[in-house]
């Protein structure tokens, strides 16, 4: 991982955490997404944005997505470390495992410039 796509990458897990803490976990969990958009090539980046998105899972009660992180992490550890990661998946549960989807437009620049 380039260092413009590792300070993009913390940036965002820097304001989901913030805001996970400050009890805002749509906002947190927006953030994760966009933070799995960019590691999710990286074995421990993509299973960190899982992990968070689990946590906001159990802290919002939601068991849909404490059920999908659950089988998002080692599948995403797999999934990396084989380089088969479905291209701009944001990775919640409500978003097939498969799924490829749209980059961000701000999110392209540290992608393309990370390949």
């Amino acid at each position: 991982m380039n260092r413009k796509l590792r300070e993009a990458f913390n940036a965002e897990m820097t304001v989901g955490k913030s805001c996970f803490f400050k009890g805002d976990h749509a906002k947190a969990f927006h953030h994760f997404e966009r933070a799995h958009v960019l590691g999710q090539f990286y074995v421990l980046p993509h299973v960190r944005t899982h992990i968070w998105m689990f946590i906001v899972g159990l802290r919002t009660g939601d068991l849909r997505e404490i059920g999908g992180q659950l089988v998002r992490i080692p599948l995403g550890m797999i999934g990396s470390a084989l380089g088969k990661v479905p291209k701009g998946n944001t990775g919640g549960a409500n978003i097939k495992l498969s799924k490829t989807m749209p980059i961000p437009e701000d999110l392209r620049q540290f992608l393309d410039d990370d390949r």
